[in-house]
């Protein structure tokens, strides 16, 4: 007994030196993880889930040794879009909704991914959305709406950043910014090579440059949900583990990499309480893998976590539910967008003569709702009302910010959150704050006795790295 607590002694003094050995120091890898949408909600369900359901001994990043509180709020709004969130997380300015990379009075800023760049270090932005989205756009390019797709992938062609990673393009041929052009010719010219899919797992060491997206360019706006299984997309962590090996190799003096969990946002905006679990356990994966990445290079890494705005107003716990029921998940095989998809397969074959057991079958085997998660006579009844008023079209969609769905899916979906022990406030996203976490070289400057705003992130790092 006194050899074990000896052993666990000397184990703890190792994981404190290990910490304290870091404080003050310059990180030469830094990862900047942002996931879109990710409340304190979100993370608490994460957190509940693998209390839960957990695997013994794995490292989560709500257990790194620095956390706290962001507020998020906009230049002209309490409640912040992606854009000037991201504007704010990339610049650490604030500006107005809608707009990237640029001030309230559309100066435009200098990202700190810049600033990287301008020290030796290799840049890599990667996403699970697609690469011209708020986010992520807002470490490369500057323009007053977060629209113009077309004209922000070219700003990313002129960044000369190492490896730009995601979905696809939303305007790459200019038809919605009525120009003629193809922003591909503008990568090809810069250097850039591109690799699609899975083939993105060996990202070429020759290439100067490289753009990586995924290979379906029919869902141009993510790289496939956690929650539809394996359709062979490629996955948030992956695509951390393969840019590591990329970068490392190219660049051993140093790198700064940002990666977006983007779709927590998308089941945020859906309030799609499996799609949410999924993607922020993949989230939680990716990383583990700069984790992994950090435990072989502790005195010169840096991770910091933190999210540009919570989405759905996320709570855990809703009368009468009683305890969350998180183990519910482990029934679902689609996403709510996916369910509507087979909804409305469903009723295009059969039309009026759909019947309400084929709908109830359809729930069972896609989400075991009434099956493995029981429902009341009740409950079942006030389903049956809205499948009846989608047959007769007397029911109106439901739009959210990337999907629209019919009221029968949302009132499945309403009622599955319920099994689940999970509410939700809106469809779009919330004026709550977020977290953040941090471990590793320079993390305790992200320590503060009180809030944190999201302008101060990209202030303390610019000092880490010795810029203003």
């Amino acid at each position: 007994m006194k050899s074990l607590k000896r052993i666990l002694s000397l184990w703890v003094l190792l994981i404190v030196t290990s910490w304290a050995t870091t404080q003050g120091a310059q990180p030469k890898y830094i990862f900047y993880f942002i996931g879109d949408g990710m409340g304190l909600g979100q993370v608490q369900v994460l957190r509940t889930y693998d209390k839960q359901y957990g695997v013994d001994g794995e490292m989560h990043f709500y257990q790194f040794p620095v956390s706290g509180i962001v507020t998020t709020y906009s230049a002209d709004n309490e409640i912040t879009d992606s854009a000037a969130a991201g504007t704010a997380l990339a610049t650490g300015s604030k500006t107005r909704n809608g707009m990237i990379g640029m001030n309230a009075d559309t100066f435009a800023l200098k990202s700190v991914a810049y600033d990287m760049q301008s020290t030796g270090r290799g840049v890599a932005i990667l996403t699970s959305v697609c690469i011209d989205d708020a986010t992520p756009a807002s470490f490369y390019a500057t323009q007053p709406s977060r629209h113009n797709y077309h004209h922000i992938a070219l700003q990313g062609a002129e960044s000369g950043f190492d490896l730009l990673a995601g979905a696809y393009f939303r305007d790459p041929y200019g038809k919605r910014a009525k120009v003629e052009g193809n922003v591909f010719d503008h990568y090809a010219e810069a250097g850039y090579t591109v690799v699609r899919g899975r083939d993105g797992y060996e990202l070429p060491l020759d290439a100067s440059r490289v753009l990586w997206l995924d290979a379906d360019s029919t869902t141009e706006n993510r790289i496939g949900y956690a929650v539809d299984g394996d359709n062979g997309d490629m996955t948030l962590p992956q695509m951390v583990r393969s840019s590591i090996d990329y970068m490392h190799k190219k660049y051993p003096r140093g790198f700064f990499m940002m990666a977006e969990g983007g779709a927590i946002d998308h089941m945020g905006h859906s309030n799609d309480p499996s799609g949410v679990l999924r993607e922020i356990e993949e989230f939680d994966d990716a990383v583990r893998v700069a984790y992994e990445f950090y435990k072989q290079h502790p005195r010169e890494t840096l991770i910091i976590i933190t999210a540009d705005h919570e989405t759905g107003g996320l709570s855990l716990g809703v009368e009468g539910n009683g305890l969350p029921a998180l183990g519910n998940v482990q029934y679902a095989t689609v996403s709510k967008g996916e369910f509507g998809d087979r909804l409305r397969q469903l009723l295009q074959q059969h039309g009026r003569k759909t019947t309400w057991s084929q709908v109830r079958e359809l729930m069972a085997d896609a989400i075991g709702l009434g099956d493995e998660i029981a429902i009341t006579a009740g409950e079942e009844g006030r389903l049956m009302v809205a499948f009846q008023e989608l047959l007769d079209n007397r029911s109106k969609d439901v739009k959210t910010l990337y999907a629209s769905f019919d009221n029968l899916t949302n009132e499945i979906y309403k009622l599955y959150s319920l099994k689940f022990g999970m509410g939700w406030t809106t469809y779009s996203h919330s004026g709550n704050p977020v977290p953040i976490f941090a471990i590793g070289a320079g993390a305790d400057k992200f320590d503060n006795e009180g809030w944190l705003d999201n302008t101060d992130i990209p202030r303390i790092l610019r000092a880490l790295i010795g810029r203003k």
